[in-house]
């Protein structure tokens, strides 16, 4: 049984294919010659009737990022739930979160490339960051990962994922054209974070 009322689901499927064309519009053209009125005509809207779902371009865009976020978390916890030690799952999130830039890497610079909004801000965004954080205080409690005065779970966390962070930019910038090394190095750098804090 499908809740809501048939306008409701109307109005639910209407926003969601505003935010589907816009994302393939920025995935085929890029955000800068992105416009109300060129979405749409994509999508066979007059520009008023767009505007009674989104306010502005920039929230329509805003709602984009939003997706990738939800993608990227589902993403993390697809491998997570293969994952066996803690100091495995660690790994498993971090070669996630590096595929996810490798095959989506316009979806990865609109999540981190574009200014702070309110989805970099919200709720999606810090889902990564808290699972993260839940993942190395699990290891400290059980004595796989040890801490030291200021070596703390944040600091832990944070080396973690200014690992991965920095090298999807890599790979998805300078680096293009290098994806076969990065394929090559990616788990043997993470490893070697990890073993930096394990219990031996």
């Amino acid at each position: 049984m499908t809740d809501g009322k048939p306008s409701d689901r109307r109005r639910t499927r209407t926003r969601q294919d505003i935010i589907d064309a816009t994302h393939e519009m920025i995935v085929t053209g890029g955000v800068e010659g992105l416009s109300i009125r060129a979405i749409a005509e994509q999508i066979d809207y007059s520009p008023a009737a767009l505007y009674r779902y989104f306010g502005s371009k920039d929230e329509l865009i805003d709602a984009v990022r939003a997706q990738c976020f939800e993608r990227l978390n589902a993403a993390l916890m697809v491998r997570l739930m293969g994952a066996g030690s803690i100091a495995d799952q660690v790994l498993a999130a971090g070669l996630a979160y590096l595929e996810f830039a490798r095959d989506y890497p316009t979806d990865y610079h609109l999540m981190f490339h574009l200014e702070p909004s309110a989805s970099t801000q919200a709720e999606n965004q810090q889902q990564a960051m808290q699972a993260l954080l839940f993942m190395v205080r699990t290891g400290i409690e059980s004595g796989a990962f040890v801490t030291s005065a200021d070596y703390d779970e944040t600091a832990i966390a944070y080396h973690c994922w200014s690992t991965v962070h920095g090298l999807a930019m890599l790979r998805t910038t300078v680096m293009r054209d290098e994806q076969a090394v990065f394929d090559r190095v990616s788990e043997v750098i993470l490893r070697k974070v990890i073993d930096s804090f394990l219990a031996f």
